[in-house]
């Protein structure tokens, strides 16, 4: 007999413009998820305008790798001229599906581009078998589940979906950031700083630094202007928000319209220990790691596994992909090792990595992410062979050429390379000792390999250059 396969899902990576859907193509992703100039949960990652996405789709499809867009936003009345014109050129360039949430927009994609499918969103919050039968007769193939579920909620849902609704898709969320609102759910932007996150322009306050002052709370980028502030219920301020707990009624007062916003910090490593001046994230989610569940989530045929990150770097994207698919292709020889994968999805991660709510068993920490001088940096990427040995670069992180480099290369193999056997120059030719981010150069480096979008990294062993 013919040696039976095991299962693998769909290895669903971000793409938030087009280096990153360059990076989750060479490093083995199924599909990729995208979004346009508005509209959807990540503003901040830049998107594809109407040109950058057909050359985005025609990259992906010659590669074999699906594209879904995604128009996920509640949209407001005042959207829906962009939502009508998203539609529009959607019908054009013909994704492989469409991610949305809001029941109005789903209800257009269905009428308009009825050969398209649509995949409902973790924003819906979909957590039990009859709200993905209601889906379905709305017109969609896939629900990505809510986050919030534990693995035997989880198992009860699959089995009903399976034996119910043969035919419907069901994606989960394995590995990336989460939020400390359901499904994402959250108004705290939008409340203190104006920005909505439902609607893409969330400021990440959750990740913030806070201490209690009296009876208010401060932001540390602006200390002694109170962010809200408890009072006795009735008390004559305008503007105010009333809230009940069981014990008594508050108010909340928010920001003045005068307030400056502050940009949200980038990446900060959570950490819930105050500091000497008080300052804590005690806000801030841990991101999602499910790693360790991948063969599981394969036994149960879950139809994909989808990781988050369209605002992250491409390099983080480049480290976190090639873990998920190595680990999933290794599922198929039955030599699974999540250790080996963890140990890259350490190096790039800027939170501590746990379970979230899936297993209620485990919360506790996976692992956390690298201590000061233990990070291994991506150095540079590379852009496009120039001659036989010779690479166009650009520089990522301080890149010294005294140093051994090693390649990423797709499959979680990791070529170690010595000085002596590749040197670096700036665009005018001379050789140098150390570029800096954001600097383009050509590396001189023969190794049979090494191909344009791969990443160059230093070894995590290597002692630091002084």
């Amino acid at each position: 007999m013919p040696e039976v396969r095991p299962y693998i899902p769909e290895l669903l990576a971000p793409a938030g413009d087009m280096e990153k859907l360059q990076t989750a193509v060479l490093y083995g992703a199924d599909a990729v998820y995208l979004g346009g100039e508005g509209l959807n949960l990540r503003a901040g990652a830049g998107g594809f305008d109407r040109q950058a996405l057909a050359a985005g789709i025609a990259l992906a499809h010659q590669a074999g790798v699906k594209v879904y867009y995604t128009l996920n936003v509640y949209p407001r009345q005042s959207h829906m001229q962009q939502v009508y014109e998203q539609i529009d050129m959607l019908g054009e360039l013909g994704p492989d599906g469409v991610i949305a949430s809001d029941p109005g927009v789903i209800r257009l994609l269905r009428r308009e581009l009825p050969s398209i499918p649509v995949h409902v969103s973790t924003q819906a919050n979909t957590a039990n078998s009859e709200a993905v039968r209601f889906w379905r007769e709305a017109g969609a193939k896939r629900v990505n589940v809510a986050r919030e579920l534990r693995s035997g909620e989880l198992v009860e849902m699959l089995d009903a979906v399976r034996k119910q609704m043969p035919n419907m898709e069901l994606e989960v969320f394995v590995h990336g950031a989460m939020c400390m609102a359901i499904s994402g759910r959250c108004y705290m932007s939008a409340l203190l700083n104006d920005r909505p996150g439902n609607l893409g322009q969330c400021s990440h306050p959750c990740r913030y630094e806070y201490r209690p002052s009296s009876i208010t709370f401060e932001e540390r980028t602006r200390p002694g202007r109170p962010l809200w502030e408890i009072r006795e219920y009735g008390t004559d301020t305008a503007d105010e928000f009333t809230f009940d707990t069981p014990e008594e009624d508050f108010t909340f007062a928010p920001l003045g319209d005068d307030e400056a916003v502050p940009e949200p910090p980038a990446d900060p490593a959570l950490s819930l220990a105050l500091d000497t001046d008080g300052w804590t994230k005690f806000f801030a989610a841990e991101d999602l790691c499910l790693l360790h569940y991948l063969e599981w989530l394969s036994r149960r045929k879950v139809a994909s596994v989808k990781l988050e990150g369209r605002t992250k770097s491409s390099a983080y994207l480049a480290q976190v992909v090639d873990a998920y698919r190595t680990a999933l292709n290794d599922i198929t020889l039955s030599r699974f090792q999540p250790e080996k994968y963890l140990a890259e999805l350490v190096n790039a991660a800027t939170r501590p990595l746990t379970t979230g709510f899936f297993d209620p068993e485990n919360r506790g920490v996976i692992a956390r992410p690298p201590a000061p001088g233990e990070k291994r940096p991506v150095l540079a990427r590379v852009l496009a062979p120039l001659s036989a040995g010779r690479w166009a670069v650009q520089t990522k992180a301080r890149w010294d050429t005294a140093q051994d480099m090693e390649l990423l290369v797709p499959g979680l193999a990791r070529p170690r390379i010595s000085p002596e056997d590749y040197g670096l120059e700036n665009d005018q030719g001379t050789g140098i000792d150390v570029s800096h981010p954001g600097q383009k150069g050509v590396l001189t480096c023969d190794h049979p390999e090494i191909k344009p979008g791969m990443f160059i990294r230093m070894p995590w062993d290597m002692d630091e250059i002084d």
